[in-house]
């Protein structure tokens, strides 16, 4: 019985903590990270510098925010699949309430014309900064004519309707057969 006490115990330490973590810390996924190290190798001494950076390095290869797959490591690690859901829900708890108190007070602002051009400025900004995303990724991606009609064709089938996975596995096919056609000629 004892070990259950402890168990639970060290549940409830995981679940505040990373409540605490993602309540107090802004700025995204990788801002986190900082203060999981604090927290669970300074404070706590449950991890180790080097067990921290294996986890980082591993949440960083699955998809994801990397600040909620590091918690489930950490969760994980310290607490086995209770720690991992408890880490989860720690973390992501915070962001929910912020959204929905967000919402709740946005609630009945909808004709409010500072709340519309505040909306409206957070969407441009928003749309500029995916533009630059895709001009930056477009300069590195696409280098020779060949890519530049892959992007055309793939912009294409998006536009009309085609799903993006089947743009990009039209992509991926082209350049493979490219690729065979260009080395056959050599």
């Amino acid at each position: 019985m004892k070990g259950l006490g402890q168990k639970l115990t060290r549940s409830f330490q995981i679940f505040c903590s990373f409540f605490k973590i993602g309540f107090m810390t802004f700025g995204g996924g990788m801002a986190m990270i900082p203060f999981i190290q604090d927290e669970f190798i300074n404070k706590k001494k449950w991890i180790d510098d080097d067990e921290m950076t294996d986890m980082i390095a591993l949440a960083q290869t699955f998809p994801g925010v990397v600040a909620v797959n590091t918690s489930i490591f950490v969760g994980y690690k310290i607490n086995g699949i209770t720690g991992a859901v408890l880490a989860i829900v720690g973390t992501v708890l915070p962001a929910l309430l912020s959204i929905i108190l967000i919402l709740s007070l946005l609630t009945g602002l909808e004709e409010n014309p500072y709340v519309n051009m505040f909306f409206i400025g957070i969407k441009a900004s928003s749309a500029a900064l995916i533009l630059d995303s895709v001009f930056r990724l477009g300069k590195k991606a696409i280098n020779n004519k060949f890519g530049v009609i892959i992007a055309a064709v793939a912009l294409l089938l998006v536009i009309i309707g085609v799903d993006a996975i089947w743009s990009v596995l039209v992509g991926a096919a082209a350049g493979l057969i490219f690729h065979k056609l260009t080395k056959r000629n050599e």
